[in-house]
């Protein structure tokens, strides 16, 4: 049955190879331009970011739902896209002011910095309409109802199931509901049962109102927020080494995913004061899961959200969190400067312990940070900064940044960093290297150019060191980080992408050379059909590893289907030359793993949508078979079986 089933991806394959062939459809058929966003957008993902990136697709999502007017939008609103930089968005507001109102988005050729890639990706989040036409400005006309479910359904058995250590069943499952129009009044619930857990016991809601007289935003229930460059506060963006290094927080944000750590629950209020001046404020109060010692102090905060065992139940918010704090932002003719503070209670006292590396957390029971964030863009140059102090050690942090946009064609950035052993912030949220902004200092350049037509060109160098030792460290460290990324279109339906990266950081008190090489290969051979090819090398200390994978896509109108498939071969030596690669996911989401050892994997995707977009229905199977094994995985997440089968289906109703 297992071998039949491991067939079934070879024959979906070889069909579509077959029916490419074979077919010439005639008409343009759309291949669902979200999807697209979304491969690009995430195509150098690593599991380790996957976490807050899910929440902030799910952000752009509801954008799409909910698009711009890009003749009313504000610096704020289009921060919210990642593709647009201040540079870009100081532009599109310059063409407006002197030319008036944009009938459609096509006149966005007439921007000089705005470049084919972005025109490409901005119709998903906006529409031009001139202002005078939008007369309807009650609150709760228009509304449209979003209601989506999914299950996910495991064909085995983890080892916590099978020695009964897990409260409940191995089943995920999520409903998420959403209400509101494109233009005043959003309100949203989601509720969330881990594999493993006995209940739903991940919950939240929210009711925002915006753009109402002075009121920009003002949300009541589960919100994010960020300001300046994220030093104190930045949890509204997300960003990785490979985009240019070019804006700055988008300000406050509900909250709509289903992380279940980083969000902030209570009401926060956006108020424009005047042309120049905006203020924010923004209170909040919530429990969060924590470890504790013998003492009853918090060890570690938890921020996994499972409570599958006993242990972990133990640990389900234990610990209450008051945080308030507020933003106050100027902007005029290019300059923008502000001054952002939060001040945090915990209902226990920290102490993270007496292990070397934890020696610069936090400690105590209160803390607070502040900082000041400045900048200037001005047509193709930016420069942009902030600096911060908290109190939890008495450390101070900068970040600064410089773009220069030589043309539509090339873009050089540099961005410098110090971010002391002693300064933490709970919130902030920069490039670096750790996962907070925290013991660490570097300086990343990085240049975007399209030298020839059809031939874009990114590339970056990092240079990082941490002053304290690191986790599996006795003293210091640095790291050197170095990317070349090219695309060439070779026609109109192909397009061939390579990249190498090089990595060397310090782990265990060695350094580990890192070198990795992806070669991709894209056909379109019809408006149907999209074939995608990918290799992928890894090597780390003598120790190798490949990958080879095999994507199909295809896409029909009528009816409203989009069929995926994914084929992919792995072989590592080891753990530590593994293999990042990302499969077909459900719509809104991202699906990336890790693989080592030798194996195979196949995922096959299928969705159905209505004719008038009303109705969705989605389903995933994903196979993974080792060849060198006959378990998988670890603890009571452990599987005693080289086989492991995946089915997941969701569901979406809008009216």
């Amino acid at each position: 049955m297992c071998r039949s089933l491991l067939l079934l991806p070879l024959f979906f394959l070889y069909a579509e190879a077959v029916l490419a062939q074979g077919s010439s459809p005639s008409g343009e058929v759309g291949r669902g331009l979200w999807d697209d966003f979304v491969e690009e957008y995430t195509s150098d993902v690593e599991r380790a970011e996957e976490e807050d990136l899910q929440q902030h697709l799910q952000e752009l999502k509801e954008l799409t739902e909910h698009p711009l007017n890009i003749n009313t939008a504000t610096v704020e609103d289009l921060l919210q896209l990642p593709f647009l930089s201040e540079a870009q968005i100081e532009q599109i507001h310059a063409y407006i002011y002197l030319h008036g109102q944009m009938q459609t988005l096509a006149e966005l050729r007439l921007v000089p910095l705005i470049d084919d890639a972005t025109r490409r990706w901005i119709p998903l989040f906006m529409y031009a309409e001139p202002e005078q036409q939008e007369t309807d400005k009650r609150l709760f006309t228009h509304l449209r109802h979003d209601f989506s479910t999914r299950l996910d359904i495991p064909l085995y058995y983890r080892l916590g199931q099978q020695q009964d250590a897990y409260r409940g069943d191995p089943l995920y499952h999520r409903i998420r509901y959403n209400l509101g129009n494109k233009q005043h009044f959003q309100a949203g619930l989601r509720v969330e049962k881990d594999a493993g857990e006995r209940f739903y016991d991940s919950y939240g809601a929210y009711v925002m109102l915006k753009d109402i007289g002075c009121v920009q935003r003002a949300v009541v229930g589960d919100y994010r927020i960020g300001f300046g460059e994220g030093l104190v506060m930045g949890g509204s963006t997300w960003s990785s080494k490979s985009t240019p290094p070019l804006r700055m927080q988008g300000g406050m944000r509900p909250m709509t995913g289903m992380d279940e750590a980083n969000f902030l629950r209570g009401a926060a209020v956006t108020l424009a004061l005047g042309k120049h001046f905006t203020l924010n404020a923004f209170g909040s109060y919530r429990k969060r899961d924590a470890t504790l010692n013998d003492k009853g102090e918090v060890q570690t905060l938890q921020t996994d959200g499972y409570h599958r065992t006993s242990a972990e139940w133990e640990q389900r918010r234990n610990v209450g969190s008051v945080v308030g704090g507020g933003n106050f932002q100027w902007q005029g003719k290019g300059f923008h400067l502000g001054a952002t503070g939060y001040w945090q209670k915990f209902s226990r006292t920290l102490n993270p312990g007496s292990q070397l590396y934890r020696a610069i957390y936090p400690r105590g029971d209160a803390f607070g940070a502040f900082g000041a964030n400045y900048g200037y863009t001005r047509y193709r140059l930016s420069l942009a900064g902030e600096t911060a102090y908290s109190t939890a050690g008495g450390g101070w942090a900068t970040i600064n940044r410089v773009s220069w946009s030589i043309g539509r064609n090339y873009t050089v950035s540099a961005l410098q960093r110090f971010y002391s052993y002693q300064y933490y912030s709970f919130y902030g949220r920069a490039l670096s290297e750790n996962s907070v902004p925290q013991n660490e200092s570097g300086v990343l350049v990085h240049l975007q150019a399209e030298p020839l037509t059809g031939l874009q060109l990114t590339a970056y160098i990092d240079f990082f060191h941490h002053p304290w030792p690191r986790y599996r460290m006795t003293r210091s460290s640095t790291g050197q980080e170095f990317m070349l990324q090219g695309t060439y279109a070779l026609s109109r339906r192909h397009n061939l992408l390579a990249r190498y990266q090089l990595k060397r950081k310090e782990n265990g008190d060695l350094m580990e050379p890192h070198h990795r090489v992806k070669l991709q290969w894209t056909c379109e051979p019809s408006a149907r059909w999209r074939l995608q090819t990918t290799g992928a090398y890894h090597s780390v200390l003598g120790s190798n590893g490949f990958l080879l994978s095999q994507n199909a896509c295809l896409t029909l109108r009528k009816p409203s289907l989009r069929l995926k498939g994914l084929l992919g071969y792995f072989n590592t030596d080891n753990y530590l030359s593994r293999i990042y690669m990302q499969s077909p996911a459900l719509y809104s989401s991202v699906s990336s793993a890790s693989y080592y050892g030798h194996g195979l994997t196949s995922v096959l995707t299928c969705r159905w949508q209505s004719s008038n977009g009303r109705w969705m229905l989605e389903g995933r199977y994903s196979l993974l078979h080792y060849f060198d094994r006959d378990e998988q995985g670890s603890g009571l997440q452990a599987i005693m079986s080289p086989w492991k089968h995946d089915l997941s289906f969701q569901f979406r109703l809008r009216i």
